[in-house]
């Protein structure tokens, strides 16, 4: 989830540059798709993605894998990964990638306490420096101590101004504020802070918090310049500049009025004019689509069982091998106790295999079995029978394609047209029962010249 919201931060960064004339509005509303990103594990399914190829490059089960890879769809990054991941030893009595994980899943949390702790105290002790503060309308309050306007609190939100304020600072300073509490600022900016927390490891999620404060700040601005009028700007500079805090606030709370980016907040005052009807029409336009296609993962088109993709590793290079291994990992799935009762098998026996079509990097074969189970209630959706017992003369097609050095993936397995788009290859095909009964009438020659399968 923090890979695939790495990949949209960086799209709506890209983004954001385009829409410099349009209302910061807009572009604040972007960041909403990141947060989505960053907490929802799952979406809808589209051709109009604009995800990569892979929306989820990483198994949810990748410390358990005897052949741990990704899969991002960047084949120097998969490669690279792939060849520092490290593989449970033969004898050994633990995956180290487990105990990397549990390493990893301890700092983690750790991390979010003391993310969380130092935004609760924080707001506790700035509220100890308020206990004096005095109120001077609804929600407003003034205070001898304070250096700079914000709002704070959540259910009840409560705007704080320094006191000595003339009349017309004041009065935008306020708005702005109210600005803030009206678009439920109040509310988004802890909120993001605690999206923030759980994501802290995260350097784009930092960058993105930064930006979207930046954003919403901005967007506050314009709208006071809109509702008071272009007179202000210069009166309203000068308080931006003077009340700054000096630095952003990070711990969620409060929404300050002159809180980071003080000089890019002043240039965009000055040089603020009210857009255009196109202009804005363009760019909602813009950000709808952008925001679909951020928001909906791209089709997948692999082959999974159980939601898990089955792949393997091997140095080896001949295709029937090859698509031996990948035989007996699909078989071997069918017979784990995670597969339901009524598709569940008890053993196979591979009879032939062919090679119908591809090379070493994607490749289809065909293969003849005979499979045997033990369950009443099973099912055989190739001949539309149920019943326990042995099936004879199964047929399958696999195909598998290179994902890495030694590491293949299977992409498809069905009945037919699995070598669509792949190079032919000529008669290819290896009996087990033939080659033995061959083997023993003494003539291993035969089937092994020319063909380089054993």
């Amino acid at each position: 989830m923090s890979l695939t919201a790495s990949y949209v931060i960086i799209f709506v960064m890209l983004v954001r540059i385009p829409l410099k004339k349009a209302p910061k509005v807009i572009s604040y509303a972007l960041w909403g798709v990141v947060a989505f990103r960053l907490l929802c594990p799952f979406s809808f399914e589209s051709m109009f993605s604009l995800l990569p190829t892979n929306a989820a490059p990483i198994p949810y089960n990748i410390a358990y894998e005897q052949s741990p890879q990704i899969n991002s769809g960047i084949a120097i990054v998969d490669t690279f990964v792939n060849s520092v991941l490290p593989s449970p030893s033969i004898g050994a009595s633990i995956n180290p990638l487990q105990v990397y994980t549990w390493i990893g899943s301890y700092i983690w949390i750790l991390g979010i306490i003391l993310m969380l702790v130092y935004s609760i105290v924080s707001v506790l002790i700035l509220k100890r420096h308020l206990k004096n503060a005095k109120q001077t309308e609804k929600n407003i309050y003034e205070a001898n101590n304070l250096k700079t306007p914000f709002v704070l609190g959540i259910f009840r939100p409560r705007i704080y101004v320094p006191t000595g304020l003339t009349a017309e600072e004041k009065s935008f300073i306020i708005l702005h504020e109210q600005t803030h509490i009206r678009r439920f600022d109040h509310i988004v900016k802890p909120f993001a802070f605690l999206v923030l927390s759980i994501h802290w490891f995260n350097p784009m999620v930092w960058i993105a918090f930064l930006l979207m404060s930046s954003d919403m700040e901005l967007s506050c601005d314009e709208k006071v310049i809109k509702e008071m009028g272009g007179e202000i700007k210069k009166a309203y500079s000068t308080s931006l500049l003077s009340l700054a805090t000096g630095r952003p606030i990070l711990n969620g709370s409060p929404l300050a009025f002159g809180e980071g980016n003080v000089k890019g907040r002043i240039k965009n005052v000055l040089n603020y004019r009210k857009p255009s009807s196109w202009i804005i029409v363009a760019a909602v336009i813009a950000v709808v689509v952008v925001s679909i296609g951020l928001l909906v993962n791209p089709k997948n088109n692999k082959f999974t069982l159980n939601g898990e993709t089955l792949s393997f590793k091997s140095t080896e290079t001949n295709l029937i091998k090859l698509g031996t291994i990948a035989f007996d990992e699909y078989m071997s799935s069918l017979i784990s106790e995670k597969m339901p009762v009524n598709e569940r098998i008890t053993s196979y026996k591979l009879k032939k295999i062919s090679l119908l079509a591809g090379d070493i990097n994607e490749f289809c074969v065909s293969l003849n079995y005979d499979f045997t189970t033990d369950n009443d209630s099973y099912v055989n959706p190739s001949v539309g029978a149920k019943g326990k017992g042995t099936w004879p003369d199964n047929y399958m097609e696999i195909r598998v394609k290179k994902v890495g050095k030694g590491a293949y993936e299977i992409v498809s397995i069905g009945t037919g047209g699995g070598g669509q788009g792949l190079s032919p290859v000529g008669d290819n095909t290896f009996n087990p029962e033939k080659a033995i009964s061959m083997v023993i009438k003494g003539r291993w020659g035969a089937i092994s010249e020319g063909q380089n399968y054993l």
